[in-house]
């Protein structure tokens, strides 16, 4: 007869740069029951998934300068999203002042297997005491923050739909406040300044920079867009391809 797999509770991404590295704590992982383990390798790999996936702990492993500056990074974009640094050795008094400031914990693995074992536990297991339904559909672990000269909007946009995440983007610039409402990986509303549903779309598209910030769970009771993204996306980047083409003609005339 078939065994069937517990029920996930508790969602680990692991980024590890090293395949053999501190492979200790990978086994101890895969060792517990309820826990579902996602392995990358790069630092942009992660921030992709984290863009369109819920996990409950984010866990960076590799040497203790490398683990933290890749952790800050993450941190950056993730202000809510729990952060876990497995080094092969204790963290000097300074990178633990800098990781306690970015709330980012520490643990070192050169410790018996025994008591790693039981660390790691006792880190999972708080996650599993954790995890439920989030008050009124709101997961704190997803706030996002960033900048649009890293993350353009059309790209955000089209990562967040894919996740099917409901909630608000808003984007500051030195062209003023806009937000976009998603539900359920739909664009539903979107206004800036005047502008309402798909011109306001078209003009966030356009930002090249500034900063912007998602709040999962708040849904808007206006619907001001009903195309799905994928048009608006096709759209609007046919539109920007359009611009830019003008602007090459204008500056060689």
């Amino acid at each position: 007869m078939r065994r069937l797999r517990p029920p996930v509770e508790t969602r680990l991404l692991i980024l590890n740069s090293d395949p053999v590295f501190q492979d200790i704590a990978l086994s101890l992982f895969d060792e517990m029951e309820k826990v579902e383990n996602c392995i990358v390798r790069t630092l942009s790999e992660a921030v992709y998934i984290l863009l369109r996936e819920r996990f409950d702990l984010f866990i960076v492993e590799g040497e203790p300068a490398i683990a933290l500056e890749q952790a800050t990074n993450a941190r950056q974009h993730f202000p809510s999203l729990e952060i876990l640094c497995l080094t092969s050795e204790n963290a000097e008094a300074v990178l633990r002042e800098q990781a306690e400031h970015q709330k980012i914990s520490f643990l070192a693995t050169d410790i018996s297997t025994r008591q790693l074992r039981q660390h790691l536990r006792a880190i999972v297991s708080s996650f599993t005491r954790k995890s439920g339904t989030p008050a009124e559909g709101i997961d704190p672990c997803h706030s996002l923050v960033g900048n649009l000269n890293q993350f353009p909007a059309a790209e955000i946009l089209q990562m967040s739909c894919l996740g099917q995440r409901s909630g608000r983007f808003t984007f500051k610039s030195g062209r003023g406040n806009s937000e976009i409402y998603l539900h359920h990986g739909m664009v539903r509303h979107a206004v800036y300044g005047t502008l309402e549903g798909e011109q306001a779309v078209a003009e966030i598209f356009r930002w090249r920079q500034g900063r912007f910030y998602f709040e999962e769970g708040i849904i808007s009771q206006v619907q001001t867009v009903t195309r799905p993204w994928t048009h608006l996306l096709i759209d609007n980047l046919q539109k920007l391809d359009e611009t830019m083409d003008l602007i090459r003609l204008t500056e060689r005339s």
